[in-house]
């Protein structure tokens, strides 16, 4: 019917249809007619734009192509397990604590942070289902690598005091 408004793409594509391309090889070709080789990372299903990674030896290039500028999408190559394509993808877009720091070194700063808050009077218990994880009631959590960013809560003004807390505690705190 004439007047009404067209759908916008996100209501026309299937998400299934995105996924088939993810944690693959890809050639993007553009409406300049370049072709851009990586492996997906994702795409925005709104604006349909694609995440590419390329691999360049030791280096690594992300690309972001406007789903506006996209013309033709070919699979190339699947992910193959022992490729490790997905860790990789992964590794780079999120932050691998177990990568930064050993076993011991985040035990050493839990305990640290621990003795901290507990004397500031602060009731902290250890939970988790490894025990890697600092409560306060049930107003907040702090994960590892148990930094000023790894504190959640609801409740800012708690958030706030207790990331306070963290940024003004002393690195020799724990020899007092």
């Amino acid at each position: 019917m004439e007047g009404e408004p067209e759908l916008h793409p996100i209501f026309q594509t299937d998400p299934e249809e995105w996924m088939q391309y993810v944690y693959k090889q890809v050639s993007v070709v553009t409406e300049d007619e370049e072709e851009h080789v990586g492996w997906v990372y994702t795409i925005d299903p709104v604006s349909q734009t694609f995440v590419l990674v390329q691999f360049l030896d030791d280096n690594r290039q992300v690309l972001i192509l406007p789903g506006t500028s996209v013309t033709k999408v070919t699979v190339l190559a699947e992910s193959a397990d022992s490729d490790g394509i997905k860790e990789k993808l992964d590794a780079l877009f999120r932050p691998q604590t177990e990568a930064l720091f050993s076993e011991e070194e985040l035990r050493g700063r839990k305990q640290k942070l621990k003795m901290w808050l507990e004397k500031n009077r602060l009731p902290v218990q250890v939970t988790g289902s490894k025990g890697e994880v600092l409560t306060i009631s049930d107003a907040l959590m702090i994960q590892p690598p148990y930094d000023v960013n790894d504190c959640h809560s609801t409740n800012e003004i708690i958030l706030g005091r207790i990331q306070g807390l963290i940024k003004n505690m002393p690195e020799d705190h724990d020899q007092w």
